[in-house]
């Protein structure tokens, strides 16, 4: 994946050389925190990022940190974003925004003595699949001033992709006459997407105290329209063959709310570094996969990100991020890498011939 994003970035930089176009100069001297919270009028903009994150820790019911390798547990999660943007005002923004991601869970093996029968049992959680598609807007107050902006961004989640697993892929190995250890292996599979519809309503802001610094935040709350119905599996063993049956299920998502607030310095024209909170609250909403329905346990975490920006092309930017874990409740306590690349221009925009390029550059 990092090796796509370096060959994207060397295509895009090179569209950037032959198809710059007379709403391209706002871009050449934009500095990241002299950008807007809404596009240019006509600004298409492609976000695609890579993320991975060590899942080491987590926070229980009580915010106390539990250690995975200590349960014999630990995984790694790889994610995949894509996000479009397109200015259709100067004040008025489009978004949609589609996420892929996936992550293996091992678990520690058990030991299992049954008479003069050993099992050995190993427990395998796979999750992958898409997240749900975003489509939003962002709306910019028209405030006469550049020290301070102020956007709202609606928007609504809508599943496009079926939120049922797929069948567990169990096995069993029985032991030869001289070895006496059955060998179990119980692998289930899990979707990464809510499956849920859902309405956000956010706000974001800017200010701009000197020339230099500027101090962003922004606040989302998003909730269910309606409960979603999903399956589980359940299997029997037919000599070594596992039979399953799915049962089907209802369950509601619970209500979100985060924030951030980010300070960012611009060092030089092309290089900014950024400091960022972040957190997360998640709470109500229940599930009857049991069989009862149970209400979903409240859920919180808090994150500190370090970041920079390069502006490698008027067009081209490149930015990266880690983010380190502070506090949380009911939540894995993820270790992650950011790294996107953002590509902008001006689709239905005259092209400008070389001359016209250098005395832009000039």
């Amino acid at each position: 994946m990092r090796y796509s994003i370096l060959l994207f970035c060397l295509f895009l930089t090179d569209l950037t050389l032959n198809a710059q176009t007379s709403n391209d100069s706002i871009l050449v001297n934009e500095r990241k925190i002299d950008r807007p919270l809404t596009l240019h009028k006509g600004q298409l903009q492609f976000n695609p990022a890579y993320e991975i994150s060590i899942i080491s820790k987590e926070y229980d019911n009580n915010s106390n940190t539990i250690i995975l390798a200590d349960e014999g547990t630990a995984s790694v999660l790889h994610k995949y974003f894509f996000e479009l943007n397109y200015g259709i005002l100067d004040f008025l923004q489009a978004s949609i925004a589609l996420n892929y991601a996936k992550r293996g869970e091992r678990h520690e093996n058990h030991i299992i003595t049954l008479s003069d029968t050993h099992l050995d049992v190993t427990y395998f959680d796979d999750y992958k699949g898409f997240e749900d598609f975003y489509l939003g807007t962002v709306i910019k107050l028209p405030l006469k001033t550049k020290k301070i902006e102020i956007a709202l961004s609606p928007g609504i989640y809508i599943p496009l992709f079926s939120n049922n697993p797929k069948a567990p892929e169990n096995s069993i190995l029985f032991p030869p006459d001289s070895q006496p250890t059955t060998k179990i292996i119980y692998h289930n599979n899990h979707k990464i997407g809510n499956g849920s519809k859902a309405i956000k309503i956010g706000t974001s802001a800017v200010v701009r105290p000197v020339n230099d610094f500027s101090i962003s935040a922004e606040l989302n709350y998003s909730w269910p329209i309606a409960e979603s119905e999903s399956i589980t599996w359940i299997h029997q063993l037919s000599g070594s063959t596992f039979i399953y049956d799915d049962i089907p299920y209802k369950y509601l998502i619970g209500n979100t709310l985060d924030y951030e607030v980010s300070l960012a310095y611009q060092a030089i024209s092309w290089f900014n570094v950024n400091l960022s909170y972040y957190y997360k609250k998640t709470s109500s909403g229940w599930s009857e996969i049991t069989g009862f329905r149970i209400r979903n346990p409240e859920s919180k975490l808090s994150l500190l990100s370090i970041g920079y920006e390069i502006k490698a092309t008027s067009k081209l930017w490149i930015n990266e991020f880690i983010d380190i874990p502070v506090s949380g409740k009911n939540q894995f306590a993820p270790y992650s890498i950011y790294l996107g690349i953002s590509y902008n221009l001006f689709p239905f925009d005259k092209k400008l011939k070389q001359g016209h390029i250098d005395n832009i550059i000039n």
